[in-house]
C-alpha cells in the first residue's frame, strides 16, 4: 500500500475518480477548490487544476480584505484566470482598494499585470480592438490555442 500524507482523503479520492474519467461535480468543485488545485497541481493534473481555478473564481466574492490573498495565491500557483480577476477587481475598484491594500510586498512582475489589466481596460473603454497578445484575456488566449 502507499501511504499519501500530503493530501486529505476525500480530496485524493477526487483527484483519482477524475484521473480514472470520472467528473468532479460543480459543486465539489467550488466547496473544495483550493484544496483540489493544491493536490492537482502536486501531481501534475492539469485539466483538474484548471476546472477547479475556473469553479474558484466563479464562486469567490473579491473584497479589498481577499484580494491581494487571492492574487498572490493566482501568482504562486500559476492561476492565470484567478490571477486576471483579481487584478480586474483591483484595476475596477482601485480607489477603495489603494485605501485599504498595502501593496508593498507585491511582486514586480505582478505589478506590470496591474499596469497590463489597466491598459486594457483603457483600450476596452475606447472600444479599441487590439491583436496584442499581451493585452489579450486569458480566456482570448485559450480559445486561440
Amino acid at each position: 500500500s502507499v501511504q499519501v500524507s500530503d493530501v486529505q482523503p476525500d480530496i485524493f479520492r477526487h483527484l483519482l475518480w477524475y484521473v480514472y474519467g470520472g467528473k468532479t461535480a460543480e459543486d465539489t468543485l467550488k466547496a473544495h477548490a483550493k484544496d483540489i488545485i493544491d493536490a492537482a497541481d502536486k501531481y501534475s493534473i492539469v485539466n483538474l487544476k484548471l476546472e477547479a481555478e475556473a469553479a474558484y473564481v466563479e464562486s469567490t466574492t473579491f473584497t479589498a480584505e481577499n484580494v491581494l490573498d487571492n492574487l498572490l495565491y493566482a501568482d504562486a500557483m500559476n492561476l492565470a484566470l484567478l490571477k486576471e480577476a483579481a487584478i480586474d477587481f483591483i484595476v475596477g475598484n482601485g480607489e477603495q482598494v489603494i485605501d485599504e491594500v498595502s501593496f508593498s510586498h507585491i511582486p514586480g512582475h505582478v505589478m506590470k499585470d496591474l499596469v497590463v489589466a489597466t491598459t486594457r481596460r483603457v483600450k476596452e473603454s475606447k472600444n479599441e480592438v487590439t491583436n496584442d497578445m499581451n493585452l489579450m484575456r486569458v480566456s482570448e488566449l485559450r480559445r486561440k490555442l
